[in-house]
């Protein structure tokens, strides 16, 4: 189904173990695997689902703790190719994990019934990934997304204050204008490649329409969870 091919292992479990970004994706596999984990949720799996897609995959950790059975055929991207190479020595051989990003998916349109994306798609360009999600998921296919709500970014500012951390602080600065942007005008700008954002409901609810994208539900606890479907 893709357009483009994986990528190699890499060297080893022990300089596995050493990465911190590693470490990261392997802190994420543990919350996947756990649902009294604060920070669980997946998305609900249909019988009749036979090709999913996880944007922003990590090393595949969401897959993995799926229930797929045998007949799915997944498929996971993210950017970091060592993350990508690690999750690839894990993965049953009905998932499929490649080095791409959510802006320019590498597959076929009408690929999937079911594209998701757990808390990885605020630091992308929204409104591109909407735009390829709609493109790859097949009629009466669902979108599902683990977002960043503001009160996060709030937090996140409180805190830098309390602890006088000026340059993180910028940082909210620069999300806080960007977010705006996206919630009023459906638009981003990015710093290199840095565009990360927060999200609102009745932003998303906007963006997803432009696209095609009805949305279905939404929920509002610590992450901003929305779900959408394709006519």
């Amino acid at each position: 189904m893709p357009m483009t091919s994986g990528c190699n292992e890499t060297s080893g479990a022990s300089q596995t173990s050493m990465d911190p970004v590693l470490q990261y994706h392997y802190g994420e596999l543990d919350i996947a695997k756990d649902p009294a984990h604060p920070s669980h949720a997946l998305p609900p799996i249909r019988p009749d689902y036979r090709h999913i897609l996880d944007i922003g995959c990590g090393m595949g950790q969401s897959l993995m703790a799926l229930p797929l059975t045998a007949q799915v055929e997944a498929w996971g991207i993210d950017c970091d190719a060592t993350a990508i190479a690690a999750g690839s020595r894990f993965v049953p051989q009905n998932v499929h994990l490649l080095v791409a990003t959510g802006e320019i998916l590498p597959f076929p349109d009408q690929s999937f019934d079911l594209v998701f994306s757990r808390v990885a798609l605020p630091y992308m360009d929204v409104p591109k990934v909407i735009g390829e999600v709609a493109r790859v998921l097949r009629p009466r296919g669902e979108f599902w997304a683990m977002l960043h709500p503001p009160s996060m970014l709030w937090d996140r500012a409180r805190q830098n204050v309390r602890s006088g951390r000026i340059k993180d602080l910028a940082v909210c600065g620069y999300i806080g204008v960007n977010s705006l942007m996206l919630h009023m005008l459906g638009r981003q700008f990015r710093i290199g490649e840095f565009c990360e954002t927060v999200q609102t409901y009745s932003g998303m609810q906007r963006i997803l329409a432009a696209e095609g994208l009805q949305p279905l539900t939404t929920h509002q606890s610590r992450h901003l969870i929305v779900r959408a479907s394709k006519a």
